[in-house]
């Protein structure tokens, strides 16, 4: 089949740059139905690269784990691509996956616009601005964020590590999204009382179109109110399991060149905003298991970190 030559040569770069493929390893591409011109086009990059490079077809899916042969194949790869449309990235097989020490890019739902247009970032400062907030967020106890729509609401991250999404995923084990930029934690499960409006996008939902306000008490969503995002995102929840609607993730985003585009996989990371997921959350030092993961977009948030801004209405105020 014809393949998009500008998804192969962006495919390339993050083949050999940012996952630091050689020649010798084992590359592994996996998409679905949704994603498999996708798929194919990673799939040409790493043969013209001259990398032995596998394609899987998986289902498609919006909760639980891979089937038992992709689960197989992530074991025994050494580099992979998700580009599934369901997020790998909180899934056993792919904890597994990296314990064993392959190098993986999660890439859920990605799409042709943003493969074109969203790939090619400023990968060192993302780094560097990504590791600092994780170093930030790593000894803190607590996060408050509030909003002038009306959010608030403080986590508890006392214990929990900050991890740096940047693009280089040439260590051993590494994981990470492209396009990158974000840093992350998993606050305490059991922690967190307030208020969240939703501004932005939700991940398998899709772009917020009106108010919608998340409740939580004890880090669990008890309410979900405002018109049709809300009622959209209750039809989600329907058949998920119980551990859906708890904490799992706060993140800040830290790439100016990525947009608001109605897709987590790139609205997650824009520059000014923070996310906060529920759901699964072991794959990033958490300890709750659950079917899915999903990612709340706030734009435009205030932020202390132990009481200190570090952002003010979507200004970056800690930066040199």
């Amino acid at each position: 089949m014809t393949v998009n030559r500008n998804i192969v040569e962006a495919a390339k770069k993050l083949i050999i740059d940012c996952l630091g493929t050689k020649q010798d390893e084992k590359l592994l591409i996996v998409a679905d139905e949704n994603t498999f011109d996708l798929g194919c086009g990673f799939a040409a990059a790493g043969r013209e690269c001259g990398i032995e490079t596998t394609f899987v077809e998986a289902p498609a899916q919006d909760k639980g784990e891979p089937p038992a042969p992709v689960a197989a194949a992530m074991e025994a790869a050494d580099v992979e691509f998700l580009l599934t449309s369901m997020s790998y990235s909180h899934v056993n097989a792919r904890i597994a996956a990296t314990e064993k020490g392959a190098r993986i890019a999660s890439m859920p739902m990605m799409t042709t616009e943003i493969a074109e247009n969203y790939l090619n970032a400023d990968y060192p400062f993302i780094k560097k601005v990504s590791e600092k907030y994780a170093e930030l967020l790593t000894g803190a106890d607590s996060v408050r964020v509030v909003t002038e729509k009306g959010t608030d609401i403080t986590l508890d991250i006392s214990g929990r590590d900050g991890h740096a999404d940047t693009g280089d995923l040439t260590e051993t084990g590494a994981l990470g999204n492209l396009p990158a930029g974000e840093a992350y934690l998993a606050p305490i499960e059991d922690k967190g009382t307030g208020t969240i409006v939703v501004d932005g996008c939700i991940a398998y939902v899709g772009p917020v179109e009106d108010e919608l306000t998340l409740t939580l008490v004890d880090g669990r969503i008890t309410d979900i109110s405002g018109g049709k995002t809300a009622k959209n995102l209750r039809d989600f929840l329907k058949d998920k399991d119980g551990e859906a609607t708890g904490i799992a993730e706060f993140g800040i985003g830290t790439n100016p060149g990525a947009k608001i585009i109605g897709h987590p996989l790139v609205d997650e990371k824009v520059w000014g905003t923070i996310h906060i997921a529920f759901g699964m959350n072991v794959s990033m030092g958490g300890t709750r298991q659950s079917d899915i993961h999903y990612d709340c977009i706030i734009k435009e948030p205030t932020v202390w970190v132990d009481g200190v801004m570090i952002l003010d209405k979507g200004e970056h105020i800690m930066l040199d």
